[in-house]
């Protein structure tokens, strides 16, 4: 997706050195200290897919005090980040996230070394036994939602959509959202551009006013990479309504994000923990979805451009998702999930 030069390595939580490296055990006592290492696309505070992992790490830390975080960003070069992975490894990381599909081999070079660990790695058919799983998201349902919120916003039915380099995961999301547009006005029409780049904020920026300057002024923000945060900030100056997926955009533009699909990797970071505890390494292929947990919507709390009814009318078309009253067609991302 997108090259990096920089490498950055950050303990999150005070931790001291001897328990870092303390030797890891098969098998934990519930209340023994906990390391999750994560290996992160970006700087959390730059891009929301990476704010969604640091964000469900630090919802666990709160919740249970034993755990500590290590962060790594910037180590998107795989020869830069197995070095990283292995440090984690060697200074006691109990588990550990590698969050892009880049880093495949990378994840299964380390798994291999390190088989009583439970890894995981953003990737779809890429496993290895015992330990290292595969992790993915429902991207129809992303598309379906935000997109139907969006088009009951509109007043003449367009919407638009900002892509960067048409991944898979932006073209299987582009279905759901031409399948949730239509679902809240059949005479929907949906407005493409792409700015052919998942980091350079100026160009979706740039896009984002070209949808403006003609009238547009629901847009969905379909990277969910640094370059969405251009589209964001002037989203907020031009009181546009936008959304997005990962991190909660509303620490980008709290006035103007209407809603975000949130994604809650604490689903598998808690499944991957209680592998570690109990000593036995699991290989699953997980997908967030509304059924399972996995994706959420926040509160419409900062925003009035959301009625109450049409919030009523958004759960009720959240809730059909989750339940799957709402079919949706064979992912091609992902074949045989959500």
């Amino acid at each position: 997706m997108k090259s990096r030069t920089g490498l950055r390595f950050a303990v999150t939580s005070a931790v001291s050195t001897l328990l870092l490296m303390s030797p890891l055990a098969h098998a934990q006592d519930a209340g023994a200290p906990f390391t999750i290492g994560i290996i992160l696309e970006a700087r959390p505070d730059v891009e929301p897919w990476s704010a969604a992992w640091h964000d469900a790490a630090e919802k666990l830390k709160s919740q249970d005090p034993t755990i500590k975080v290590l962060e790594s960003y910037d180590a998107y070069d795989p020869a830069r980040a197995e070095p990283v992975a292995r440090q984690m490894l060697d200074s006691g990381a109990n588990i550990l996230a590698l969050t892009t599909f880049v880093l495949s081999d990378v994840a299964k070079t380390v798994a291999a070394d390190y088989p009583e660990v439970p890894m995981a790695v953003a990737s779809f058919g890429v496993s290895l036994d015992p330990n290292l799983s595969s992790f993915t998201a429902s991207y129809l349902e992303m598309g379906y939602s935000n997109c139907w919120l969006l088009t009951k916003l509109s007043k003449d039915g367009r919407i638009g959509v900002v892509g960067a380099q048409q991944a898979p995961f932006e073209t299987e999301q582009m279905e759901g959202c031409k399948l949730g547009a239509a679902a809240a006005n059949p005479a929907s029409e949906i407005v493409l551009v792409n700015t052919n780049s998942f980091t350079d904020t100026q160009a979706n920026r740039e896009q984002v006013k070209g949808l403006l300057d003609k009238g547009i002024t629901e847009i969905n923000l379909l990277s969910g990479t640094e370059d969405a945060l251009g589209g964001l900030r002037l989203c907020e100056t031009s009181k546009a309504n936008c959304v997005t997926w990962g991190g909660d955009a509303r620490k980008w533009a709290p006035e103007s994000t209407v809603t975000t699909v949130v994604l809650d990797w604490s689903v598998i970071l808690s499944d991957q923990i209680a592998q570690a505890r109990a000593g036995k390494p699991e290989v699953k292929v997980y997908n967030l979805t509304y059924g399972n947990g996995g994706l959420k919507v926040p509160d419409f709390d900062d925003t009035s451009v959301v009625t109450p009814e049409l919030q009523k009318e958004f759960a009720a078309m959240i809730a059909d998702l989750a339940s799957e009253k709402i079919k949706l067609p064979e992912s091609k991302a992902h074949p045989g999930l959500r």
